[in-house]
């Protein structure tokens, strides 16, 4: 005769769905609009977002302010509905004011010519910015141009309503950030993407190590402090090669290239097996060198930059940091 301990009944693990690490009423209050639904399982990195019944998304997210005056950000946005990179200039004049709580901020308005891999209609997007101390806020409405026409009005009206809170000023974007990955990381109902993962690298002596950021995964300092090394990754084709180059001649004080004089200011150079491009923009005063490394439909960019003596000085310093590059398989 034996005594068999019952057994214990095993109850179905419930499904948590990964939360927003920031409460939206703790940095902006606003009221919906009628018609538009609160998405279930937003990105963790949106402070709201809503779909519309005629197919329109709009979500907001705060970033650092910096980001905000990069003109490479606007090449992301029309790469998004099919349109080709512009430079600095080009930028600027697109930007039209918006009023966002009572606020000037700015508003840009791109339309795709025809549809996009996966859709039936050209897309529009728009996206309205505004910075607050170091935080830049990013208001974004996309989908078919039938449904942007729709709700444009509603977005502008939506946007002038918004009331922020004293913490939508002064936002650590570095415990956002590994609060949306922890977030990220328990089951959801939809597959979380995940973050970007530093590679492997060698540092040079005569540089100093700074703490990795959200947006630096390698950070670094030369000359005293005066030349800054970084280490940076986003999605897609960040607006391509030639507007980058065109980006870091301009902030050089050099003129813009156009396709066919790209060659002459650039060269192939590889990174951990896979082909990069370096760009050296030497200017009078400030320099920088700098590669644009496309992998796994991500964009890779490694830059030094700083006063020219100092540039001239670590190239070779840069160059070794960058043959040390080595990606996990």
């Amino acid at each position: 005769m034996h005594t068999i301990p019952k057994e214990k009944i095993q109850k179905p693990a419930s499904k948590t769905v990964a939360k927003n690490p920031v409460k939206d009423s703790n940095l902006i209050k606003y009221s919906t609009p009628t018609g538009w639904v609160t998405d279930s399982n937003p990105s963790p990195m949106t402070t709201f977002s809503f779909s519309t019944a005629d197919g329109a998304a709009v979500s907001a997210i705060p970033l650092p302010a910096r980001i905000a005056d990069n003109p490479m950000i606007v090449n992301m946005w029309r790469e998004q509905v099919g349109l080709g990179p512009i430079d600095a200039t080009k930028a600027e004049q697109l930007a039209k004011e918006v009023n966002i709580d009572d606020k000037i901020g700015k508003l840009y308005d791109f339309s795709g010519d025809k549809p996009i891999e996966g859709q039936s209609k050209p897309p529009r997007l728009i996206m309205a910015t505004l910075k607050l101390g170091q935080v830049a806020w990013f208001f974004k409405m996309a989908g078919p141009t039938e449904a942007i026409d729709i709700q444009i009005q509603t977005f502008k009206q939506f946007l002038s309503s918004l009331k922020f809170q004293p913490s939508a000023y002064n936002i650590n974007f570095d415990k956002l950030m590994q609060d949306a990955q922890q977030s990220a990381q328990a089951p959801a109902t939809a597959p979380a993407t995940a973050p970007a993962t530093a590679p492997a690298w060698t540092t040079p002596a005569s540089w100093e190590e700074k703490p990795a950021t959200q947006m630096r995964l390698g950070n670094f300092s030369a000359g005293n402090g005066k030349a800054e090394i970084t280490v940076m990754t986003f999605p897609g084709k960040v607006g391509g090669l030639l507007a980058n180059v065109n980006r870091w001649r301009e902030q050089s004080g050099l003129t813009a290239v156009s396709d066919s004089g790209l060659s002459n200011v650039t060269q192939q150079i590889t990174i951990s097996g896979k082909p990069a491009t370096l760009a050296e923009a030497i200017g009078e005063k400030t320099s920088s060198i700098s590669v644009y490394h496309p992998k796994d439909q991500q964009t890779w960019f490694y830059k030094i930059s700083g006063p020219s003596e100092i540039v001239k000085k670590e190239k070779s310093a840069f160059i070794a940091f960058l043959q040390s590059i080595e990606f996990t398989k």
